[in-house]
Formats: structure tokens, C-alpha cells, sequence
């Protein structure tokens, strides 16, 4: 392809882009058309701007709001919405010289559903603002105008906005201004903290839960919009209590095999140890050890110098990622929020950028394009050694999609980790990255140890690219624990912007090389970066939850051989209550250890019929979205991830049996025997 060609290059490449909206587009069309005759039908929250004054003077400070009526059952969200919500915005339009205060809000309203508390406003609110004059300004009237975005929720959630404006006449006597909505102005300030707050009478919103972006889950399960409007549902401000009168998260648990725990430093470092190399052969680095593979073949043959520094390369980007998530998890408990192991793939915008992370690694080993690094060499190719920063790479993804998988002894580890000061956090991060890295360490450091590897050939350009699929597969992976956060929308969107990528990296692999131009080069990555962010703009950026955190879908249950009821404190307090033996699995879709549990344990038959026989009652905590009640109840048993597997006696509530993260059949078979029958 000549230089004068890429013109055509750019051609090609939007209308290929425009072909990727129009079809996904098409794939909206039925949604969007139902949302509006839903959105359409009649305005949930009306606006208007209103002002304290009925005329202004120079230099006189005075107050403007905008007050928003809701529609019976609806409500809008405080600044901090609390668990879920979207706080409403204003955007001031003021007439130059003109200026603005902070925001000022009414005292919200305390509501809870389901455990998920959030702070906002019912049936009407105002939010306002200090407006100051300039000391001389001229015209006999002044316009004020503002943008208006909130979130509205009932049944569903639907996002809204408006501008609002209001004329104001100028008082230049200084007397015609008099006050105006003194009641609504009155109520304006409120500097109080939302933890400090109450749940008002029938305070119970309904069952939408509304992600951080404003989106609704349209999944959630049917509730009343008012408790007190259906006798069976449960109510907010009463506390359901186990047998002992305590509800579960302020109990204080004897659990099985607690007195023989490390209480040591030194031991909570060794299991830490232990468990990180134990994560090399956890389900979920299945794609990770292919590549780690792919490398020994690599440098079986190299210097026995380059192969050790290859090794440490290989750990220092290990031991990094561990360390990078120990300063994530450190700053996160700074501000006061719970966090556990594998949080970060609890947020959709981390999912995307890990399937399109791995989808250019898949198809760098494909050969369908190379990223040229400094010194000549391309990451990954196998006619040239393999790259430093190649090495690192791998070691920071091998660290990456290890995170989802809790080994043996890495639970306990963590889980003392995680309460304890920043300096041991960073210490036991540190050791785990160590151990899972010391396999490859050693095997570098003795190189003859690696004499064994098949010599190179052909075979190994063939076998590079068998594993492209491997990872190919956990980008399928990746996607479907996607879609359990963001439902069929966010797997479709997200495969169009994938493909948009990959096509980018097609370009850049096939119209460049180490000879290309620089100014040829230019022209092939702009319009690489061109496809890309239309792809993002069009498919990813209008996803609900991408850069805060999402909210869990209802699943299927009806053909599950285990008819899970799902979590809350407030329906296990009620089966301990009544006696009831309980299994709660505390599990997430993108935890591969807990779906190899649940496939080859839990839903085997034996299990299936013996929780039958003793009336077990299968409770399933999901942690594919941070759920503040499931972390702090993993906490109260020294956990700080899944899969965590507890067994409540009907008889002795207070003794929880707890499994370890790999089961076994006859293991759960005994220890349901153990806990008992259910009391009828």
C-alpha cells in the first residue's frame, strides 16, 4: 500500500464504524420505544426556579432555587445518595458580574430497601443557591437561567433534566423589593451528616435500585413501593433477630476450627506464602500459565544470564500489580469504604478495559499485529527474543486475572490482612506476589532446569497461536461477567467496541512497520484512535455503571438444581429465627472458583438430595457488585473474598460451620450432617 492510499484507509475505516453504529443502533430501537412510553406518559418530577426576593439590588446578596415536585412514589437523591442514586446537578447561567454560592440543600429523607440505604427527597424539595450582584449593573430586568439533571426512581429509574429561568425586575430605590417563599427559602442549609440521620414513617422506596450513573436495575424483584402498603413485606425500621436476639451482623460467632487460626504475624505471612503459590494452579490463570508456557519455550534455548534477568522481570511485574492493589485497597479504606479481594472486577469500566486489554494480547499472538517497542524489537515475536517489557507485561496480566480465584490459605491471609494497619496490608500483598512468583523464579535461576523444553521450530509459531484462542476464551469470560452487572446491553455494546478495536489494531499492523514513515505512521495511528473513541462514544460511554460501580441483576433460578433464596441480613435473621439449618454461599460470576465449586459440588446430586432430605435452607450471598452488607459480614469471618461457604445449625445458630474455599462432596455431605435437620 502506498502512502497516497491512506486516504482510502480513513475511508474504509469510518464506514465500517458507521455500519458497527447503525447495526447496534437497530439492536436499541425496541428498548428505546418501550422506555418511552413509559418516560412520555406524564413527567415524574416537574421544575421551576423560584427566588426569596421580588426584586433585586446592586451589591444585595439574595437566593435563587429550583424547586422539583415529584409525582406520588417517586423520589430524587441528596447530594450524597448514599448507597445508590444519582445526586441532581445545576448548572448556574448568570448574567455577567453575577455569581454564585455553594449548592444548598433541604435535609433529606432516610430510605432503605432491601439493606441498600440512600438519602433523597419525596413529593417536593428546592435547591438553591447565594446569588451576589454586582455593585452597579444597569437594565430594568435581569434573566437568570439553570440546567436541571436529576434522577427520578419508583418502580424503575429514569433519568430527567430541564432548563428553568426566571426575570427578576431591578429594585433602584431600594424599595419596592420585598421577601418572596420565605417557607421554601427557610428550609435551605442543611449541614448535617447523612449518618446521623433516621428512616422516616413508610420511608421503604421500591424495588428499583438505581445504579451510581442514574441507571435503573431492571431486574430488581417487585416490591411495594410503600411498606406499610403490604403486611408481608418486611419493615425498615424493624430488625428481624436470629434465636440468640441478635441479628447476624452484631452476633458474635463460635466458628469451627477458629481456636486452631494463626495468630501470628509470621503465620498470617506464611499462609499468605503459601496461598500465592497455590494461585498458579487455581482455575482462573488457566490463560495465564498457557502464556507463562509460551515464554519458557521462549527462553528454554537464551543465555543463562538473560533467562534469570528474564525471571526477575517476570516477578518485579508480579510483585508490582500486588503492590499496586495493596495501595488501591489502602486508600479505599482510607475514606472509609470495604473492600475485598477481587474488588476491582465489581466495576464494569474495569471488565471493558480487561477484555480489551486481553483481546489485543490475543491478537498480538495471532501475529495480526505487533507493538513496536524502543530498541527495534516487537513484544511477543517469536522471530526476535522476547522484550523486557513483554516480560513485565505478562507478569502484570498473570497478576491481573489471578485476582478473581481465592486459594487455600489465601482467604485467611487476606482476611486478617484487610483489618489490619496499611503497613501489614502492604506486607501480606507483597508476600503473596512473591510466592506465586517463585516457581518461575526458580526455574529461571537454574536454567538447565528448563532442558527439558522441545527444541524451537515451526511448532512453536503454531502453538503461539493456538493460545490465542485460550485468551480469546477469557474474553468471552470476562463479557458474560459483564453482562450478570450490566445485562444483555452492556455484552452487546461492549462486543461492537471490541470489534471496533480489534479492526484498529488490524490497521496499525498491517499499514505500519519498523520502516513505515513517521508521517505515514501518524496518519495510520490517528485514525486507529479515531475508530476507537467513536467506538467508545457510540457503544461504551452511554452503559450505565462503567465508571462507578453497578448494580446486581436477578437471576434465573428456575431450572438451577438448588433453588437459592437470595441474601439480605433481614431473611437469614428470619431463618434463624425459625430454626432453620442454613448454607450461605457466598459466591460472584466472576469468581471461576466458585462456579467449579458449584458445578461439581454443590449441584451434584448427593448434595442436591441431602440438602432435600435435612431441609436446608440455601442462601446465596452474590458479590458480583460490592454489596456493603455480604463484605461485612465475609469480615466477621476473617474473609475478604469469595467463595466462602458457612452452614448455620438450626440448633446452634451461634456455631457456624465454615467450609474451605475448595470443597469436596463427601466434605459438604459431612458437615451437613453435622449442622443437622431443619426443626419444622
Amino acid at each position: 500500500m502506498k502512502y497516497s492510499n491512506k486516504t482510502l484507509v480513513a475511508i474504509c475505516s469510518l464506514l465500517i464504524t458507521l455500519v458497527c453504529v447503525g447495526v447496534y443502533r437497530s439492536q436499541e430501537v425496541t428498548a428505546q420505544e418501550a422506555h418511552a412510553k413509559v418516560s412520555n406518559e406524564q413527567p415524574y418530577v416537574t421544575a421551576k426556579m423560584l427566588a426569596d426576593t421580588t426584586a433585586i439590588q446592586a451589591g444585595k446578596p439574595f437566593k435563587v432555587g429550583v424547586e422539583l415536585t415529584m409525582k406520588s412514589g417517586w423520589h430524587t437523591y441528596y447530594k450524597e445518595s448514599g448507597d445508590a442514586g444519582l445526586p441532581t446537578k445545576i448548572t448556574w447561567k448568570l448574567p455577567s458580574g453575577f455569581t454564585a454560592g455553594p449548592i444548598l440543600w433541604q435535609k433529606p429523607s432516610k430510605f432503605n430497601d432491601s439493606g441498600i440505604v440512600t438519602y433523597g427527597y419525596k413529593d417536593k424539595t428546592l435547591i438553591g443557591a447565594t446569588i451576589t450582584p454586582p455593585a452597579n449593573f444597569s437594565g430594568d430586568n435581569v434573566d437568570f437561567k439553570a440546567d436541571v439533571k436529576w434522577l427520578s426512581c419508583a418502580e424503575i429509574c429514569v433519568p430527567g433534566g430541564t432548563s428553568v429561568s426566571l426575570s427578576l425586575p431591578v429594585d433602584k430605590t431600594g424599595s419596592t423589593a420585598a421577601a418572596a417563599n420565605a417557607e421554601e427559602f427557610s428550609k435551605l442549609g442543611f449541614e448535617g451528616s447523612v449518618k446521623d440521620l433516621t428512616l422516616d414513617d413508610n420511608s421503604k422506596v421500591s424495588s428499583a435500585v438505581p445504579a451510581k450513573d442514574g441507571a435503573t436495575n431492571p431486574r430488581a424483584p417487585d416490591q411495594p413501593t410503600d411498606g406499610a402498603a403490604n403486611p408481608q413485606s418486611t419493615n425498615v425500621v424493624t430488625t428481624s433477630r436470629s434465636t440468640s436476639g441478635v441479628s447476624v451482623l452484631n452476633q458474635k460467632f463460635n466458628v469451627e476450627g477458629s481456636a486452631e487460626k494463626p495468630q501470628s504475624l509470621l503465620a498470617y505471612l506464611a499462609l499468605a506464602f503459601v496461598g500465592g503459590m497455590i494461585l498458579n494452579v487455581m482455575p482462573c490463570v488457566l490463560p495465564v500459565i498457557a502464556i507463562k508456557v509460551l515464554s519458557f519455550f521462549e527462553q528454554a534455548r537464551d543465555e543463562p544470564a538473560r533467562v534469570r534477568l528474564m525471571g526477575l522481570t517476570f516477578t518485579a511485574g508480579i510483585i508490582s500489580s500486588f503492590m499496586v492493589l495493596a495501595g488501591v485497597v489502602i486508600a479505599l479504606q482510607a475514606t472509609g469504604r470495604s473492600v475485598g479481594w477481587g474488588f476491582q472486577f465489581q466495576y464494569p469500566g474495569f471488565l471493558i478495559a480487561m477484555s480489551a486489554l486481553v483481546l489485543l494480547f490475543a491478537m498480538s499472538l495471532f501475529g495480526l499485529f505487533y507493538v513496536s517497542v524502543p530498541g527495534g524489537s516487537k513484544v511477543d515475536e517469536l522471530a526476535n527474543k522476547e522484550g523486557y517489557s513483554g516480560t513485565f507485561f505478562k507478569g502484570v496480566l498473570a497478576t491481573i486475572l489471578s485476582t478473581p480465584c481465592t486459594a487455600p490459605f489465601l482467604g485467611t491471609a487476606l482476611g486478617f490482612a484487610f483489618a489490619q494497619p496499611w503497613w501489614t496490608v502492604a506486607l501480606i500483598f507483597f508476600t503473596i506476589g512473591l510466592g506465586m512468583s517463585l516457581p518461575y523464579l526458580l526455574l529461571t535461576a537454574k536454567p538447565e532446569w528448563m532442558k527439558f523444553m522441545p527444541k524451537p521450530g515451526v511448532w512453536m509459531e503454531k502453538f503461539k497461536e493456538s493460545l490465542g484462542f485460550v485468551l480469546l476464551a477469557t474474553v468471552a469470560w470476562l463479557l458474560g461477567v459483564l453482562g450478570s452487572e450490566l445485562g444483555i446491553e452492556g455484552i452487546i455494546g461492549t462486543t461492537y467496541f471490541l470489534i471496533a478495536l480489534a479492526f484498529a489494531a488490524w490497521i496499525v499492523g498491517r499499514f505500519t512497520d519498523l520502516t513505515t514513515e513517521q508521517g505515514r505512521k501518524i496518519t495510520i495511528y490517528a485514525i486507529s484512535i479515531a475508530i476507537v473513541a467513536t467506538a467508545f462514544y457510540f457503544f461504551v460511554y452511554p452503559l450505565p455503571g462503567i465508571s462507578l460501580k453497578a448494580q446486581p441483576l436477578e437471576k434465573a433460578n428456575v431450572d438451577a438444581p438448588i433453588k437459592w433464596q437470595p441474601f439480605s441480613v433481614e431473611a437469614l435473621d428470619k431463618e434463624l429465627s425459625a430454626h432453620k439449618t442454613v448454607l450461605l454461599d457466598f459466591t460472584a460470576d466472576w469468581c471461576l472458583t466458585c462456579k467449579f465449586n458449584e458445578k461439581t459440588v454443590l449441584n451434584s446430586a448427593p448434595v442436591v438430595e441431602k440438602i432435600k432430605a435435612l431441609n436446608v435452607v440455601p442462601m446465596q450471598a452474590d458479590w458480583t457488585v460490592q454489596d456493603p452488607k455480604i463484605t461485612e459480614l465475609l469480615n466477621k469471618f476473617n474473609r475478604s473474598g469469595v467463595p466462602l461457604y458457612v452452614i448455620f445449625p438450626a440448633d446452634k445458630p451461634n456455631n457456624p460451620i465454615v467450609l474451605p474455599e475448595v470443597i469436596n462432596q463427601q466434605m459438604v455431605l459431612d458437615k451437613l450432617d453435622q449442622a443437622g435437620k431443619s426443626s419444622l
